[in-house]
């Protein structure tokens, strides 16, 4: 028979550490994210539709991520109303607000100030005047000398 090892050494394999959620369940979310942005979306429904508990979603979607899961919600709302305010003319802030799942246009204002720099209203001329501006030329370098 052979003596048992003395040694109290037990190598150990290192945590793995793995990317997040899998590409399946962070698709099911982000689709559940965009299809319910007016909806208040809540960690526990969002897990759901990851298919598992809300702190392992949690903790698995900001390693994936970067970021947590409602500030991605804030995210993806910001630039929903980025995309209708720089297509309307004459953007109706309150309908935008209550479209995306801000409380108010209070809430949205102070929101889409503190991610843009901007207010809605300014972003929004911003880029009525971006559409209605001409094109500008830039002339080539020519070799054309002014004395």
């Amino acid at each position: 028979m052979s003596q048992p090892s003395t040694s109290t050494h037990v190598p150990r394999r290192a945590p793995s550490r793995g990317r997040g959620l899998s590409d399946r369940a962070l698709q099911r979310v982000t689709d559940c994210i965009r299809a319910n942005l007016a909806e208040n979306l809540s960690l526990r429904r969002l897990a759901e539709a990851a298919c598992i508990s809300r702190f392992h979603f949690a903790r698995l979607f900001r390693a994936r991520m970067g970021m947590s899961p409602m500030q991605y919600v804030r995210l993806e709302r910001i630039a929903m109303a980025r995309y209708l305010l720089a297509r309307s003319d004459a953007p109706n802030l309150s309908r935008i607000a209550a479209a995306l799942g801000f409380f108010d246009q209070s809430h949205f204002t102070r929101v889409f100030g503190r991610m843009t720099g901007q207010s809605p209203g300014h972003y929004a001329r911003t880029q009525v005047n971006a559409r209605a501006a001409p094109a500008m030329i830039v002339p080539s370098q020519s070799r054309v000398s002014v004395k």
